[in-house]
């Protein structure tokens, strides 16, 4: 049985990684609840986005502030591209889900291959805040840069959820993602918002991506891993509500941490998904129930 110290370090390790699933599943959450679309290259964003950072610091030579503002908007660029050129079309052409799902299952792959090829096979790290600083609680340790990455993305939850309830533009969104033709009737432009729904998913991505880069460097295959996780922080917390991605984002990261710490960190993913599995069995609506799945 391990001391309390090392499952302290445990609860520090899985809530950064649970932070960085959050905001994939938030991304996704986002573009699901503005378009009903499941977006299997969620991940993505976070790889085009350390991408950009990584080029905007080293070959550009800018600061690190640009490079993390760079690849934020790579992503939400990224998100436009996808929706307007791909998804849109698509739309009008009487597509279904599984339509959607392979066209951004396909963009996913592509983009994955695209790295391979331009950016190599060779792991990138970019600097975190505060370099490799670190500050100790009750003995356990925690890099500053985590620290950091916890408050933005408290700061991004509030920010978003003010967004949605307390701006003109975050009404309409929501307005043209429950009900399209009635908030067509009153002026709303229905596309506009479904492609301002994929670049703030993009956005919330590229932060992701931003964030984690200097925890697991930069790499080919991260985007995928990315989606998987965020994906099953979605289903955990509810995936028609954004804010639900955040809890069930936190209670995987404390799950494969504790998994870790007191079994083998070998079996990390099989025990995660094994809960994950019987979560969803005992409650299909996630953690927060109906009311989470409806909340936001």
């Amino acid at each position: 049985m391990p001391n309390g110290t090392l499952l302290f370090q445990g609860v520090l390790t899985g809530l950064t990684n649970g932070f960085v699933y959050a905001l994939i599943g938030l991304g996704l959450s986002v573009v699901y609840r503005g378009t009903r679309i499941i977006n299997a290259m969620q991940g993505e964003f976070g790889l085009i986005a350390g991408i950009v950072g990584y080029l905007v610091l080293t070959v550009l030579g800018l600061h690190m502030a640009l490079a993390f503002v760079g690849g934020v908007i790579a992503g939400g660029v990224v998100g436009l591209l996808v929706e307007t050129v791909l998804v849109r079309p698509a739309r009008r052409r009487g597509a279904t889900d599984d339509t959607y799902l392979l066209i951004t299952l396909g963009i996913a792959f592509a983009i994955s291959a695209a790295a391979l090829y331009f950016f190599g096979r060779d792991n990138r790290v970019l600097p975190g805040i505060g370099g490799e600083g670190s500050v100790d609680l009750f003995n356990a340790a925690i890099r500053i840069h985590s620290l950091w990455l916890m408050a933005i993305s408290v700061v991004v939850v509030a920010l978003l959820r003010l967004f949605y309830t307390g701006t003109p533009l975050g009404v309409a969104m929501t307005a043209a993602s429950i009900d399209a033709d009635g908030a067509a009737t009153v002026g709303i432009n229905v596309p506009w918002m479904r492609s301002l729904t994929f670049v703030l998913g993009g956005a919330i991505g590229g932060l992701a991506g931003m964030l984690v880069a200097p925890l697991i460097t930069i790499h080919y295959e991260m985007g995928l891993l990315l989606t998987l996780k965020g994906f099953a922080a979605a289903i955990l917390g509810g995936l028609t509500n954004p804010f639900s991605a955040v809890v069930g984002g936190i209670a995987l990261g404390l799950i494969e941490a504790l998994a870790v710490v007191t079994i083998s960190s070998g079996y990390k993913e099989v025990i995660s998904m094994t809960l994950l599995i019987v979560i969803m069995i005992l409650m299909p609506n996630g953690i927060l129930g109906r009311k989470g799945r409806s909340g936001g």
